[in-house]
């Protein structure tokens, strides 16, 4: 028998320009991003509470209901919240130490700082609808501290990781939730990116026995095509690329698009990347590196960027109260990566909604994409300024 072949030439794929790149990616973003996460919120969402509020137990009908919430013993393990004093870092520093958790309020806000530290210390007080609450000594709370942190200065971090080790107990977990939108280019990828890169590596030293990284994402990373713009890398010509950072060649405008805080995201998953890596080759099992997206959440940094026209609207029609979570629902879907244990490998962990296995960017997880933000971005960004972990340059 003869094989019949075609005889017709193959024709070239088109090549993909980066216009129709940034289509794909909007799609994707929409799709896998906004869609889904309305799906979650309007039909999961509701369908969960009626379960819950049918089939629960009494208590869990008056947590779910009251608000009401339940106390831990001390833990007698430090977890630091950056970004807290507003949104949902302000909840999930309050969760954690109803977990038991000594709790560092890391924020630029002083003022806000100590009354939120207050108002935890306060409510730990007050919580005495469970057993184990009753029976515990009300002198021994979770010790609640407020330390001033800005996650565009580097010389905070160093800061931040001397007065960490003054504290008693050992750091075990640090959420990397300091965030901004809608700010200058620069300012967004200093803060989102750099913030996160300068704690981390500060603080890694002190996460020694066991610890939980937590970088807050979003679903905006699918819509990034790339975080490097090659057209914005410095030139080897005249020196240029010596005295420039990768960043400082960034347009000083607004990101009123928000590309900047979407690459700014996928940068910040990337990241996450190099950190497990390094973790895997190292044999460090001690130490589990989680992105985790809390989903659509009506939070102060999100009516900030649309307008107090906008959030009339979305308020007095109602809409808000549907398709968006409240900041502690999204707090609660943070935490509760907490509960999850990675097994010894690089493999990403992305939590979305709360639960693990949400869908992520093959980007975010490129080890030639991460070690290209490395080489151009963030190397530059922390030479000389934080101390890199032991066998970071041989593996990157």
């Amino acid at each position: 028998m003869v094989k019949l072949t075609s005889t017709s030439p193959k024709l070239p794929s088109p090549p993909i320009t980066r216009k129709n790149k940034i289509k794909s990616n909007n799609i994707r973003w929409v799709v896998h991003g906004i869609l889904t996460e309305l799906f979650y919120n309007v039909f999961v969402r509701t369908i969960n509470r009626t379960r819950t509020r049918i089939f629960a137990a009494k208590e869990e009908r008056l947590v779910l209901d009251n608000n009401i919430r339940n106390r831990l013993p001390p833990k007698h393990e430090l977890a630091i919240v950056t970004g807290a004093t507003g949104g949902i870092g302000s909840q999930i520093a309050t969760d954690l130490a109803h977990k038991g958790y000594d709790v560092v309020i890391a924020a630029r806000n002083i003022k806000m700082g100590e009354e939120l530290v207050e108002n935890i210390q306060d409510e730990l007080k007050q919580v005495h609808t469970s057993s184990s609450s009753k029976d515990q000594d009300e002198d021994e709370l979770p010790t609640i501290r407020f330390v001033e942190y800005h996650a565009d200065d580097p010389q905070s971090a160093i800061s931040m990781a001397s007065s960490v080790k003054e504290m008693k107990s050992p750091l075990t977990v640090l959420i990397n939730n300091a965030g901004i939108m809608g700010k200058s280019k620069q300012m967004s990828m200093r803060v989102n990116l750099l913030g996160p890169v300068w704690l981390t590596f500060a603080l890694l030293p002190q996460m020694i026995t066991k610890g939980t990284v937590i970088n807050v994402g979003s679903s905006a990373h699918l819509r990034a095509t790339s975080v490097i713009d090659e057209d914005l890398i410095p030139s080897e010509s005249s020196g240029e690329k010596e005295k420039q950072s990768y960043i400082d060649t960034l347009p000083g405008v607004a990101d009123d698009d928000l590309s900047t805080y979407a690459a700014s995201k996928l940068a910040l998953m990337q990241f996450s990347t190099l950190l497990r890596q390094w973790l895997s080759k190292n044999n460090n099992t001690s130490i589990q590196v989680i992105d985790a997206h809390p989903g659509l959440v009506w939070t102060p940094l999100l009516r900030n960027h649309i307008g107090d026209k906008a959030v009339n609207t979305l308020t007095k029609t109602g809409i808000a109260n549907l398709i968006y979570k409240s900041s502690s629902e999204g707090a609660a879907a943070i935490v509760s990566a907490l509960n999850y244990s990675a097994p010894v490998t690089s493999d990403q962990v992305y939590f979305v909604n709360g639960k693990p296995g949400g869908y992520f960017a093959l980007e975010s997880v490129s080890l030639e994409a991460s070690n290209q933000l490395w080489n151009i971005v963030l190397k530059r960004e922390v030479d000389g300024i934080v101390a890199l972990p032991k066998g970071w340059e041989f593996e990157n």
